[in-house]
C-alpha cells in the first residue's frame, strides 16, 4: 500500500497488488466512488434518497409502531456480547445511532462502519463529533467489505439486508471478518413492517428472513420475531474450530494490501 499526497486534507490509497486508488478524506475511506445501493426502479430511488437524506426523523417516526426507535434498537443490540477493548463492525451503519448506545455498554471500545450511501456516512459523520465518538468509517459494499479474515470482535447489521442483491455474500463476508467464537446479530424488517414500507417506495417482493443462508457450520442459530411483529432477529455464532474458507479473489488482490485493521 502506497499513500499520496493531494489537498482539502485527503490522499489516496494505491493498492500495489489491484492497481487501484482509493480516496481517503479526513472522515472516510471510499472504496466504491460513485456506486450505491441498487433500486428497483425509478419511484424507489427518489423515495429511498430523500429517506437517507431525513433518516433520523423519518427513522423515529416509522419505529412508533414497534414501541419507540429507542427500544427498538436496544432489542436487537442487547444480544450482542460487548466487553472492554473489543472491535466492534457493523455492516450498513446508517446515521451511527447503534454506535452510541453501544458505547455506553464498555470501556476502550474500537468503531468501524461501512455504508454504500454517501448521505448515510455524512449524518454518521455529523452525530459521531456531536457525540464526541470516535469511530472508522469507509463507504463500500457490505458484499465487498474491505477487512482482513477474523478482524472483530462483534460484528452486526441492523436493517437493510432485505435489500441487498446477494444476501448469502453479505452474510459470508460478516463470518469471514469476525474472530472465531463471535456472535453474530442480523436484523430487519418483517413482511409485516414491508406492506407499509412497499405502499410508499412500491412493491419490492415479499420479506425472506434469510435463515437458510446461514452457514451449517455456524452453532447457536436462533432466529425470532421482534418489534411486535414488525420485524426478525438472526443470530449465530462463528466456529471457535477453523471452516473453509471461500475464495475472494477480489480481496486477495487489495484487502490484504491495505491491512485497514
Amino acid at each position: 500500500m502506497q499513500k499520496s499526497d493531494s489537498s482539502n486534507n485527503e490522499f489516496i490509497l494505491s493498492c500495489e497488488n489491484c492497481s487501484k486508488d482509493f480516496e481517503v478524506n479526513e472522515n472516510f475511506i471510499d472504496f466504491i466512488g460513485s456506486q450505491t445501493m441498487p433500486y428497483s426502479g425509478t419511484w424507489e430511488k427518489i423515495i429511498r434518497s430523500l429517506y437517507a437524506k431525513v433518516y433520523t426523523p423519518a427513522t423515529n417516526f416509522m419505529f412508533l409502531l414497534c414501541g419507540g426507535v429507542n427500544n427498538a434498537k436496544k432489542e436487537v443490540l442487547e444480544h450482542l456480547e460487548i466487553k472492554d477493548n473489543q472491535k466492534i463492525l457493523e455492516t450498513g451503519i446508517g446515521a451511527g445511532e447503534n454506535i452510541y448506545l453501544l458505547n455506553k455498554k464498555a470501556n476502550n471500545l474500537e468503531f468501524h462502519g461501512n455504508d454504500i450511501q454517501n448521505q448515510m456516512l455524512v449524518h454518521s459523520i455529523k452525530n459521531l463529533k456531536k457525540w464526541n465518538i470516535k469511530a472508522n468509517l469507509y463507504k463500500s459494499d457490505a458484499l465487498y467489505l474491505p477487512f482482513k479474515d477474523e478482524s472483530f470482535d462483534v460484528v452486526f447489521h441492523l436493517g437493510s439486508i432485505n435489500l441487498f442483491p446477494d444476501k448469502k455474500r453479505a452474510i459470508d463476508e460478516m463470518i469471514r471478518v469476525a474472530k472465531p467464537g463471535t456472535k453474530i446479530v442480523i436484523a430487519d424488517e418483517s413482511q409485516k413492517a414491508a406492506k407499509l414500507l412497499n405502499f410508499f417506495t412500491g412493491s419490492n417482493g415479499d420479506v425472506d428472513p434469510p435463515v437458510s443462508l446461514i452457514p451449517k457450520e455456524m452453532t447457536d442459530l436462533d432466529f425470532k420475531i421482534i418489534w411486535r411483529g414488525y420485524g426478525y432477529l438472526i443470530q449465530f455464532r462463528k466456529p471457535i474450530k477453523p471452516i473453509k474458507k471461500a475464495k475472494n479473489k477480489l480481496y486477495k488482490s487489495y484487502t490484504n494490501s491495505l491491512h485497514l485493521i
